[in-house]
């Protein structure tokens, strides 16, 4: 069924403070619980390679696919309210990030993400010092560290990134930075020091309107102002604030909304003028007008009064996960959407609707906003979600959900291996949950204490939720077979 205007709904608070394909997961207790990484108040396993260190205790409404009974769950007693609980999930490796607050500074633990195990644990890390609107509680900024997934072929990493500001002396003034520091996903031991960590610097002192993209060549860091600074996973940084981009014959900014550092160069969005979409692609690289989707024009042409005939390529990235970027193309009836790859520009799937625009600005989004939530993958690499349209990469086609003139509109967080999606439907709270078919887009309404995975796992959900107390926690739920 189609969900239209009315039915159940519910404010699901807890789970939708968390944003990123990946967003980042701080589930250490402060206090007596925070250095061992309890959960529930039970004392930590052994540390790496020990047990989970992580029971089970809360209940929460999960959907039908999932065993309430079976799993693990930490909690983040030191996280301040408000604060979006940061987590991330390497599908390759199998596992789960997330982040201890101890008196040295943030432990990255990593988990089995099917049993909890504690496979590695971090050196304490220091982020730096925040800026005065990030230590005023009342402003709304972020300011606690994320995790980000670094996608590969080989292999992967979860970057550890903070918003803050630093000086090289005293001699000078601080200025705002994006630190980061980059762990392998698979690893295993304990006291891991980063494999590589370097800080975004903004060259005039302070972003504006800042925004981090992760991809396979590391972390972006743009700002409205043009700067576009690349931390490789070795640490080096890359800051490229005044440097072009060739896009289709062109040579242009880069685009400081949609800017994912693949592992051959930057893919973005060229300018959009002339009533196209402008076109995007990879620097130098491969091009939007090779790769458009079948049946749609790959240069658009428009009759300008006193200019004559002109031409823009069509196609604006819209999004990115994993190795994938989606594209919103241009056509003679509503548009389409197309899912491609981030290192050929292939497209892997389209769907006959245009996709949500996605925004990977440094806030805190609020409870209903969609455009906060980052596309997800399966963890088997199938399907890909983002607003309300779901992708078979398998079979190239793609759904949509939420079309319909009186229809809610769906904001789609996760998608399992079996096909089914789970979201949202409406853009004010309170929200009504839905699982949707990835087959054939159709929405169901879920009951409306049923709480959302945020993430998937192989074999497992991930919930963010206060599950009835007022302690944020990362709850794992294995799916049922």
């Amino acid at each position: 069924m189609r969900i239209g205007t009315t039915g159940t709904s519910v404010l699901l608070a807890g789970a939708l403070l968390c944003s990123l394909s990946a967003c980042s997961s701080d589930s250490g207790a402060s206090g007596g619980g925070a250095a061992n990484g309890s959960g529930g108040g039970a004392p930590s396993g052994s540390g790496a390679g020990g047990s989970d260190g992580a029971p089970l205790s809360s209940r929460i409404a999960a959907p039908s696919a999932f065993d309430t009974t079976k799993g693990w769950e930490v909690e983040a007693e030191w996280l301040p309210q408000g604060q979006p609980l940061p987590y991330a999930v390497s599908q390759k490796a199998g596992t789960v990030a997330h982040l201890d607050k101890t008196g040295q500074g943030y432990v990255l633990n990593v988990r089995e993400a099917a049993s909890g195990k504690v496979l590695s644990t971090s050196k304490p890390w220091q982020g730096p010092k925040p800026t005065e609107k990030q230590a005023d509680e009342a402003s709304g900024a972020l300011a606690v560290p994320q995790i980000a997934l670094i996608s590969g072929r080989d292999r992967e990493y979860f970057a550890v990134w903070a918003r803050g500001e630093a000086r090289s002396d005293e001699l000078h003034e601080y200025k705002e930075v994006v630190a980061v520091a980059f762990y392998p996903a698979d690893a295993s031991g304990k006291d891991m020091a980063p494999v590589g960590a370097g800080d975004a610097v903004a060259p005039d002192g302070e972003f504006d309107r800042p925004g981090v993209l992760p991809g396979p060549g590391g972390l972006v860091v743009t700002s409205y102002g043009g700067d576009s600074i690349l931390v490789s996973v070795d640490g080096k940084v890359h800051d490229t604030s005044d440097a072009k981009v060739s896009l289709n014959g062109e040579s242009t900014d880069p685009d400081f909304l949609m800017s994912f550092p693949s592992a051959k160069g930057l893919v973005t969005n060229g300018d959009d003028v002339f009533g196209g979409d402008g076109g995007f692609g990879a620097d130098g690289g491969w091009q939007s007008t090779r790769v458009p989707p079948p049946g749609v024009e790959a240069v658009l042409k428009q009759e300008s009064v006193g200019s004559g005939m002109k031409e823009t390529p069509n196609g604006r990235i819209v999004g990115g996960a994993g190795g994938y970027v989606i594209a919103n193309w241009l056509t003679a009836g509503d548009g389409v959407s197309a899912v491609h790859d981030l290192s050929t520009g292939a497209v892997r799937a389209t769907a006959p609707c245009r996709a949500a625009d996605t925004t990977y600005a440094i806030r805190i989004p609020g409870p209903g906003s969609g455009t906060g939530v980052k596309p997800a993958l399966s963890p088997d690499d199938r399907f890909l979600v983002t607003g309300g349209t779901v992708f078979d990469l398998r079979t190239g086609k793609g759904t949509c959900a939420d079309k319909g003139e009186d229809g809610k509109k769906i904001t789609l967080r996760t998608v399992g291996d079996d096909g089914t999606a789970y979201g949202t439907a409406g853009e004010e709270p309170p929200l009504t949950p839905v699982s949707v078919s990835a087959t054939t887009g159709a929405a169901t309404p879920l009951p409306e204490a049923t709480a959302l995975p945020t993430a998937m796992a192989s074999g497992a959900g991930l919930f963010v939720t206060y599950a009835g107390t007022d302690t944020m926690r990362l709850i794992a739920l294995r799916l049922k077979k």
